[in-house]
């Protein structure tokens, strides 16, 4: 009964939301500019939950997607000691998330539109342990062209709402790099720190 209660709700407000936003080409050509807060199951968007600030127009909308967070990842391995036998170690690291888009919208009529863009995302980790003793900064960068399809509903009071349905990206360029920062650097070890931050790509889903 709740679940069929809050869908019916939430069924009202998008209808009431349309219709207040009936004239959104009209109400986004009146603003000068707005701010909010881009999410999405793509996890740099849930990690960074980046906020965007556009200036909007009845044909275009051209914005800035700035935002930054941290995400742990805990990985274990078991090692033998002649002494004490089998031993289970988890070692947590915390990887910075940050993300940089430059936006544009082109709208097909009232609310629907083609956002598209250049997006700049980064992976970083100081002080990443090797097993020999060894710490690295390792670096992951990506750049990428993004486009998709969505709509934009403006209201009358000035508040919106944009849902990109489909978004897909072709990448530009991509660099990952480590740092030495303390112990002795050999080929193994550097070679072992570069493969680990250029793994950093299959946690934005790419």
């Amino acid at each position: 009964m709740f679940k069929k209660l809050s869908i019916l709700c939430l069924s009202i407000l998008f209808c009431a939301s349309v219709v207040w936003a009936a004239d959104s080409a009209g109400n986004r050509k009146d603003q000068m500019a707005r701010i909010g807060i881009k999410t999405g199951i793509h996890l740099m968007y849930l990690v960074t939950a980046p906020f965007v600030l556009e200036m909007p127009g009845e044909d275009w909308t051209f914005g800035l997607v700035y935002g930054s967070g941290d995400l742990e990842s805990t990985q274990t391995s078991t090692t033998y000691d002649s002494s004490s036998g089998y031993e289970t170690v988890t070692v947590t690291d915390t990887w910075n998330f940050s993300t940089t888009e430059l936006t544009a919208r082109y709208y097909f009529g009232n609310s629907f539109n083609i956002p598209f863009g250049l997006a700049m995302y980064n992976i970083s980790k100081d002080n990443w342990k090797h097993s020999d003793g060894t710490t690295w900064d390792l670096d992951y960068k990506m750049t990428q062209l993004n486009f998709g399809v969505g709509n934009d509903w403006t209201f009358d009071w000035g508040g919106y709402i944009a849902a990109d349905w489909v978004q897909g990206g072709a990448k530009l360029s991509e660099k990952a790099s480590a740092t030495l920062k303390t112990g002795t650097e050999t080929s193994a070890t550097k070679a072992k720190a570069e493969t680990t931050s250029t793994e950093q790509q299959a946690l934005q889903g790419q």
